[in-house]
């Protein structure tokens, strides 16, 4: 029985040790990032007319990756000095080998929606690409930029900063 017992630990550690290997998500953080935003603690916020925000990522690491997405995790409201609990949608244009237009849906888990001032109580929000990005994109680029501008669905107002925006991809 202490043999079985044996036996069967060692199988199960082989196969932890397999099932590590294969797994192959990685993220790729931004290399540079501005915006003309309004800075308010360390958060640029597109809210008006023209705002708009770029990143910059050095993509040797996304050559030869599948399931490319956009992944966001910015601040949103409903106005200035604003409410909790709201979504946005974001469209954003990825500038590379070609051009590509996208969209994320950030979604808010905070609840109560509240349309009231919550002092940045339940702003932030996370969200991705709606599809994966085309790896065509990416394909012979040093480096690409990623841009978001204001407007946004419902006047919503949204806050970006460097490390808000990453790519996740497998390999």
């Amino acid at each position: 029985m202490n043999r079985k017992v044996t036996v069967l630990l060692v199988v199960l550690l082989v196969l932890a040790v397999l099932t590590v290997a294969w797994a192959r998500a990685y993220v790729l953080g931004a290399s540079g990032y501005n915006s003309n935003g309004s800075l308010i603690a360390g958060w640029h916020w597109l809210r008006s007319p023209g705002h708009t925000a770029t990143w910059v990522f050095e993509v040797g690491a996304l050559e030869g990756s599948q399931n490319i997405y956009l992944n966001l995790n910015p601040l949103v409201t409903n106005g200035i000095s604003g409410g909790a609990g709201f979504d946005t949608a974001i469209k954003f244009t990825i500038v590379g080998a070609t051009t590509y237009n996208g969209i994320a849906n950030v979604v808010n888990p905070f609840r109560p929606i509240d349309p009231a001032n919550s002092g940045g109580v339940g702003y932030p929000c996370y969200g991705h690409s709606t599809v994966p990005i085309p790896p065509a994109v990416f394909r012979g680029c040093k480096v690409v930029k990623v841009i978001v501008s204001y407007p946004f669905p419902a006047g919503r107002h949204v806050a970006v900063n460097k490390g808000c925006a990453s790519f996740g991809y497998s390999k």
